[in-house]
């Protein structure tokens, strides 16, 4: 693989823009709910579910800081891969005839499992705080959403569409 390939200055698109904003306000909504609610919480709050969806373990108050941490971590660290299109790995070759669209399908990909992850810890907050079990079904809507926008972007790649 060549520089030359990647000589384009990828600009974010409308949908970039778009779930990077949903995301804010996912992490800046959950982080400012926990810091208003994180006072009243009980001393003791789930802090680790079974694939069932029912709680399994407790924790001090304070663990819910390093979910938000892991959450904001997470998001970072994929924010931060976005940045390095070079280093992308994707399902079809790159050319110097191709690499436009490559690269913009795949940063779609990277921002739209952001998304889902970012709405999977926000859910997660939320049901530690309020001392809930999580969905039965959250794992599997989970596996589903991440395999669907997985195969759409890469059918989107190889079709070249």
């Amino acid at each position: 693989m060549t520089d030359e390939v990647y000589a384009c200055n990828l600009k974010r698109t409308r949908l970039v823009w778009f779930v990077d904003a949903l995301c804010a306000v996912l992490l800046v909504g959950c982080t400012t709910w926990v810091a208003c609610r994180y006072g009243s919480l009980p001393d003791r709050i789930p802090v680790h579910y079974g694939a069932n969806g029912a709680v399994d373990g407790y924790g001090s108050k304070s663990t819910i800081w390093m979910l938000i941490a892991i959450m904001w971590t997470v998001f970072g660290l994929m924010s931060a891969v976005e940045l390095f299109p070079k280093h992308w790995n994707t399902v079809v070759k790159i050319t110097k005839e191709n690499h436009v669209r490559v690269l913009s399908l795949t940063w779609h990909f990277l921002s739209t499992t952001k998304l889902t992850l970012s709405c999977m810890f926000a859910y997660i907050v939320v049901m530690c705080v309020n001392g809930m079990n999580l969905s039965v079904l959250f794992l599997p809507i989970l596996f589903t959403v991440l395999g669907a926008n997985s195969l759409y972007w890469i059918v989107r790649l190889v079709l070249n569409r």
